[in-house]
């Protein structure tokens, strides 16, 4: 449940006419029961799902000891940052290293620590999935709410997201950490080395250096939104659409991944530029065929 999910979307365009127009597929799902999922959707408010952005200005610290584990070894995302030490205000999203006047933190290599207050409605409490999701952090991260781990991701540039709903407190604060740390290693992208520098007459215990395998800065910290949001218990977890077209006639080939239960109806309609129906289908995956109008 730690690991991060993928959610890949494959789109193949016909280049006849027809696909000028703007073609759009609507699924309307009421569902039941359990299953699990592997999609991953962009988070839209809707009918049946609602966002809560979580971006502004975080508390934030830098774990400066000489092993960066400072914030594990004394447990830090179990209250807020605030009382285990000083912190600075940080935006989010932003790259912590041109925030501040500080050359130390903008040349920062390690783990940093993020923390904010949040408060859900009790609206929330029922009948819904509650997702945290980070659009972006570089390059690792472990996120916790009210002290418990969430979900932990590797890699700086893709989203990833955790179920939330069982460790919140609704109509009282909540509090969600974040640990991020922007150490490159030969197997991360981009890549990178550690030189430890081991004379103490020199330099400092646990001294080291960041050697870089790339032609730009390593720009670190939260870089794109946070936000909650929900789902029904049951819900649509992926979608897969490819188009065609052979012999003047349009193809819509789409599957429909459902989560947390089966789809006890489904509907499946494409939509033209009037937003008229122009076929449809009650199907989780099928073939639509659309005629040269």
């Amino acid at each position: 449940a730690d690991k991060y999910r993928r959610c890949s979307k494959k789109y193949r365009l016909g280049q006849n006419k027809m696909w000028q127009r703007a073609f759009v597929v609507l699924v309307l799902m009421y569902v039941h029961n359990a299953d699990c999922g592997i999609g991953m959707l962009y988070p839209r408010d809707s009918e049946s799902r609602q966002t809560k952005l979580l971006d502004g200005i975080w508390q934030f610290r830098a774990d400066t000891s000489p092993t960066r584990n400072q914030g594990f070894d004394q447990n830090w995302w179990t209250t807020r940052l605030s009382q285990s030490g000083p912190v600075i205000d940080m935006p989010v999203p932003s790259s912590y290293n041109d925030v501040t006047e500080d050359k130390s933190l903008r040349d920062f290599v390690g783990w940093v620590w993020y923390d904010r207050e949040f408060y859900v409605s009790s609206d929330w409490a029922t009948n819904r999935r509650v997702v945290l999701r980070i659009d972006s952090a570089h390059y690792n991260a472990i996120v916790w709410v009210n002290g418990n781990q969430v979900c932990q991701h590797e890699g700086g540039h893709l989203p990833f997201e955790g179920e939330v709903g069982s460790f919140l407190q609704f109509n009282v604060s909540n509090y969600v950490t974040v640990a991020v740390n922007n150490t490159l290693t030969p197997t991360t992208l981009p890549p990178g080395t550690i030189q430890y520098e081991n004379d103490t007459s020199k330099y400092p215990p646990g001294y080291f250096v960041q050697n870089l395998q790339m032609d730009f800065f390593n720009y670190a910290g939260i870089h794109r939104h946070v936000r909650l949001y929900t789902t029904p218990v049951v819900y649509v977890d992926d979608i897969t659409i490819l188009t065609n077209v052979e012999n003047d006639i349009g193809q819509v080939n789409y599957t429909v991944v459902v989560a947390g239960g089966v789809a006890q109806a489904v509907e499946v309609s494409v939509l033209d530029a009037n937003n008229k129906v122009v076929v449809w289908s009650n199907s989780l995956s099928d073939v639509l065929s659309i005629s040269f109008p």
